[in-house]
């Protein structure tokens, strides 16, 4: 048997989080709890759960990844606190056998007309009903996504801080330039559409890859 995959699951957070949220997290649990993960079922499993709390997101990210790294933790699961999901994207994303899976989930505003992930090209990536497999992207959302350790050991820290952008006075988010470490430390960065459609993005409404309108 291969070695144990020791992972993970982490969750930075301003303090509260929806029920739909709560009930994919607790059937992740149930999940691995009762059939490991099918495809990958030479390798035992070890599951925690890591939850750094308070309003600034990037400080989040970059203290729970310090810590699985001291922990000795082979995978971390980002999980964001306005997502629900199917567990069984989970286990989708570990079949890839890839450094960096992640998922793709439309953006919250009205017009539903966009998704998070940018590819190579530059330009929005968009899950559609025959949208399957894995392609290299230039980044997305942390929504679900997970990494091997070995990531972390090889990317410079900080990991997660954000670019200011002069032309136009603001920040950016921290998953662009994380992913952009990343790829310069060799690493190739992979949307997953399949574990994508089990994907839904939370606010005041929700988000769900079918609503996409743009198209």
């Amino acid at each position: 048997m291969s070695e144990p995959i020791k992972l993970v699951i982490t969750v930075p957070s301003a303090g509260m989080v929806r029920m739909d949220f709560a009930a994919s997290l607790a059937g992740l649990i149930s999940k691995l709890a009762s059939d490991c993960m099918p495809t990958r079922p030479e390798c035992g499993l070890e599951v925690s759960i890591d939850v750094a709390m308070s309003s600034v997101i990037h400080g989040n990210r970059e203290t729970l990844a310090m810590r699985a790294l001291e922990s000795g933790k082979t995978h971390m699961l980002f999980i964001d606190d306005d997502m629900a999901f199917d567990p069984r994207a989970v286990d989708i994303l570990f079949g890839r056998r890839q450094s960096i899976v992640a998922t793709n989930y439309l953006i919250k505003n009205e017009a539903r007309d966009s998704f998070v992930a940018v590819g190579m090209d530059g330009k929005r990536v968009v899950t559609k009903e025959d949208s399957v497999g894995i392609l290299p992207i230039s980044y997305t959302g942390f929504g679900l996504s997970l990494f091997d350790m070995e990531v972390f050991r090889k990317t410079p820290q900080p990991w997660f801080m954000p670019h200011w952008v002069s032309e136009k006075k603001i920040y950016t988010t921290e998953d662009n330039p994380f992913y952009a470490r990343a790829r310069e430390a060799g690493f190739t960065v992979y949307l997953d559409h399949d574990a994508s459609k089990m994907v839904v993005h939370l606010g005041g409404s929700s988000w769900s890859w079918k609503e996409f309108k743009n198209g």
